[in-house]
């Protein structure tokens, strides 16, 4: 005993120095700064290259965890074919007790009842955020275009087809029936992290009541720990996505049918979700190669013929042009991604701001990376082999979400970014503690079974909207008040105050141009943007500016609007000065701008431009 602890104390004692060693080399590493296309952003105010942060995290990650597992193999004395023969799926894993799909249906119904009793949002409108999506949805609805006419920034649904699906759903076009839909996709996210997160607690080797128990605390602490929208509809593919691999991996069922959907849903997710879809994508390479190693020939078969397929139908049904246009949006938006929106990871344990917040992300991601080595070198009874080989896969996709928070490191970007993490680390902290306690006290049944009860019934209670009774009863008539509400409503005084200036000035006018960030205003005036570029603040290389000038001139717009409230919006928090304004981000329309056009009007914050 005292010399297995000698060997886990010297591990440890590695490991920690590599963790130190890490956090003193982090600011160490830099690379030259370089931004040809002159995109715009806080790296670029710092002269930062947007490569230092991903090296910086890559490298500090797998030093620790190399340093873990060296250690460990050579302490431990282990061969290193075992570590090989870790990734073998076995076939009949399935076990014999699994948790009543009663509980799941309960947390389903539960979910469903906070949807329909909660309060409708009737929050003034989000001119940028909400205008990206109602925009974009106005421009195809006119021009019935899509990359051509629209440059898309964070996927073809988000910015352009969610809009319209709820306005033909909802038969009418407002800001009312946008949001309810996305509330809809939002539901369908969380009922999706229910089913993921009872099939993922249900292939561990515990009896079915202690199971039960494990699967509804976790439910009641991951509800709690990742509330406030730190996922929603856009991480749906991304939950499908590890239902599917868990179906494959663990329960070795619906090969064929679950092979179909790994094959259509990279083209699907990417224009789901950008940058989701680029995650899922990268976790195709361990999927691809756990699977050729246990010899799935018929499956990669499958998965290679529909992801052919798919992309074939996706560019017959859109056209040749639109595909192009597509391959070229999507490459400039992700090319240009880090320069346009990077805020600088801060280095761990030091007082920078968001470091406190950052330095415990990455306590969380060592700490995970450290218990899945722990299973798959320790023989554990609790976890089969298959579960071992599917949390390990499931950690590399969280490490790859976590690229969120080291391009955007503020408070906000960073809790969404270890989310992933946070439901692994809470998995293994309640399964090691249930199976402590069951040990120490040996947990009688009815007792297990009343706890989770107790801990639904608590769920509800504590998460019960106000007014529950009167909005249930009264959703119908809610529901049909708010889809109905005059967009008007959502609008301050001075907002309404400009569009109304703004209708008046451009009634024979086709199209309009924002050269700000209220994004919106094209929508309130129904009309399409004059450019491609309705939402600017992505518009990412220099290249484009270019063409928003040319674009421009063949439209020629009698007026423009620029100012506004939304200035500092792409702006750390804590930060006045209009950085990154669009005068500042993009100099060449400015200047075009400037040359070209003259103040015709000033309400309030804005500027109405006119001809010169």
């Amino acid at each position: 005993m005292n010399k297995l602890f000698n060997k886990n104390l010297i591990v440890y004692c590695f490991t920690i120095i590599a963790f130190i060693i890490g956090t003193l080399l982090w600011g160490k590493i830099e690379f030259k700064y370089a931004n040809p296309e002159e995109v715009v952003g806080y790296y670029s105010i710092f002269k930062y290259s947007p490569l230092n942060d991903n090296f910086r995290f890559i490298l500090f990650i797998s030093f620790v965890l190399l340093t873990y597992l060296l250690s460990f193999i050579y302490f431990n004395k282990i061969k290193i074919n075992i570590c090989k023969n870790s990734f073998i799926l076995e076939r009949n894993t399935n076990s014999q007790e699994n948790i009543s799909l009663i509980f799941l249906y309960a947390l389903i119904i539960i979910q469903l009842i906070f949807f329909f009793s909660k309060d409708l949002n009737f929050n003034p409108i989000d001119l940028f955020h909400e205008g990206q999506a109602l925009s974009g949805a106005l421009n195809f609805k006119i021009l019935n275009r899509l990359w051509s006419n629209s440059f898309v920034i964070t996927s073809l649904f988000v910015d352009i087809l969610n809009a319209n699906i709820a306005w033909n759903l909802f038969e009418i076009q407002s800001l009312s029936s946008y949001r309810f839909f996305i509330e809809i996709l939002n539901l369908i996210c969380s009922l999706l992290i229910l089913i993921f997160i009872f099939k993922f607690t249900n292939g561990i080797n515990l009896n079915k009541n202690l199971k039960t128990v494990f699967y509804v605390f976790l439910v009641f602490l991951v509800l709690i720990l990742t509330s406030n929208n730190t996922f929603s509809y856009r991480d749906i593919p991304l939950f499908i996505f590890l239902i599917i691999v868990y179906e494959i991996f663990c329960q070795n069922k619906n090969l064929k049918l679950n092979s179909f959907f790994l094959g259509i849903l990279p083209i699907i997710s990417l224009l789901w979700s950008l940058d989701r879809g680029i995650f899922i994508i990268a976790g195709y390479i361990p999927l691809i190669l756990i699977l050729s190693i246990n010899q799935k020939i018929r499956e990669l078969l499958i998965i290679f013929t529909f992801l052919i397929i798919s992309i074939i139908s996706f560019y017959i049904l859109i056209g040749q042009n639109e595909f192009l246009f597509f391959l070229s949006n999507s490459y400039d938006i992700l090319r240009s991604s880090d320069l346009l929106n990077g805020i600088i990871h801060p280095i761990p344990f030091t007082n920078q701001p968001e470091s406190s917040r950052a330095t415990k992300n990455l306590l969380i991601i060592i700490i995970n990376g450290i218990l899945v080595l722990n299973y798959i070198l320790r023989k554990q009874q609790n976890l089969n082999k298959n579960l071992i080989i599917f949390i390990l896969f499931y950690y590399f996709l969280s490490l790859i979400f976590y690229k969120i928070g080291v391009t955007r490191s503020d408070g906000g970007h960073l809790k969404q970014a270890i989310s992933l993490n946070i439901i692994l680390l809470l998995y293994f902290v309640v399964l090691n503690l249930l199976i402590l306690i069951n040990k120490k006290f040996n947990i009688k049944k009815n007792l297990i079974i009343s706890t989770s009860y107790l801990l639904i019934l608590l769920l509800f209670v504590t998460n019960l909207p106000n007014n529950f009774i009167e909005n249930i009863s009264s959703f119908k008539s809610r529901y049909k008040n708010y889809i109905n509400l005059d967009d008007q409503f959502y609008l301050n005084i001075s907002e309404k105050n400009l569009i109304q200036n703004l209708k008046n000035l451009t009634q024979n006018e086709k199209c309009f141009q924002i050269f700000s960030y209220e994004t919106a205003i094209s929508y309130f005036l129904n009309k399409p943007s004059c450019t491609k570029f309705y939402h600017i603040m992505n518009m990412g290389p220099k290249k484009n500016q270019f063409l928003f000038i040319k674009e421009l001139k063949e439209a020629n717009p009698v007026y423009i609007l620029i100012g506004g409230n939304y200035q500092n919006i792409g702006n750390m928090k804590g930060r006045d000065k209009n950085e990154l304004s669009p005068k500042y981000r993009f100099v060449y329309i400015d200047k075009f701008i400037n040359e070209n056009y003259k103040i015709f009007k000033k309400v309030d914050n804005w500027q109405i431009l006119i001809q010169d």
